[in-house]
């Protein structure tokens, strides 16, 4: 099954797995018994509640204390690079509620201009990607010691929510999450180099706003109405 590949699976814990285990949940809720559509809702809303509660607060200081060894350009850069991806996010989230919308019919053929969009929004996304990439090199150490920081705290993020989620899952899912087996703990991971998404969504994560954090719950909540 899909929620125990993601289970078990040896991800880099951090703020985009949570995400994914987030998103399993909207996927599961479109092909699931309506019967267990108010336990699905629930387990969603529970884990968006624990993201606000013991998620954010913590990201909001790391993110500030980026902020303090970033220079005037940099900061500017980010905050162009914000707004651009804020237009995509809006975007895709407006085209994955159309989808959802369309679920119960048999087939829905792109037009050329989404297509199109959806094209050019990736290679926008890609040069965002490099851009950001390019900041986190000139502060190398610095962001290291950060890293270093954070990984206790999503190495506990990560177990809490799926304690959250084994404990409410609907009953037909829920030996999906067995406890045991829960992945690979690797001592001194919090020292590898960054070598993956997780750093560009930091990068891009805006304290004031919780952008994309708020978009994430945005979408999450439509989607789960048009799914009932």
């Amino acid at each position: 099954m899909i929620m125990k590949r993601i289970h078990n699976r040896n991800f880099l814990p951090g703020i985009t797995s949570l995400i994914m285990i987030i998103a399993v949940f909207v996927l599961l809720s479109g092909c699931i018994r309506k019967s267990m559509q108010k336990e699905v809702e629930r387990v969603v809303e529970e884990v968006l509640a624990y993201s606000t509660r013991s998620v954010e607060p913590e990201l909001k200081l790391l993110r500030v204390k980026l902020d303090r060894i970033l220079t005037d350009k940099e900061k500017q850069l980010i905050d162009q690079y914000r707004d651009q991806a804020k237009v995509m996010i809006d975007s895709m989230i407006n085209f994955q509620v159309k989808l959802s919308e369309l679920a119960g019919d048999k087939e829905y053929e792109l037009t050329e201009g989404e297509i199109a969009y959806y094209n050019g929004s990736q290679k926008m996304m890609r040069q965002i990607i490099t851009s950001c990439w390019a900041i986190l090199d000139n502060h190398e150490e610095a962001f290291a010691s950060i890293q270093r920081e954070m990984y206790p705290k999503t190495v506990t993020w990560q177990k809490e929510v799926m304690e959250i989620v084994s404990t409410n899952l609907p009953a037909g899912f829920r030996d999906e999450f067995a406890t045991e087996g829960s992945g690979l703990q690797v001592i001194g991971m919090e020292q590898l180099s960054p070598n993956n998404m997780q750093q560009v969504f930091f990068i891009l994560y805006e304290p004031k706003t919780n952008f994309p954090l708020n978009k994430l719950k945005d979408m999450l909540h439509r989607m789960l109405k048009e799914n009932r």
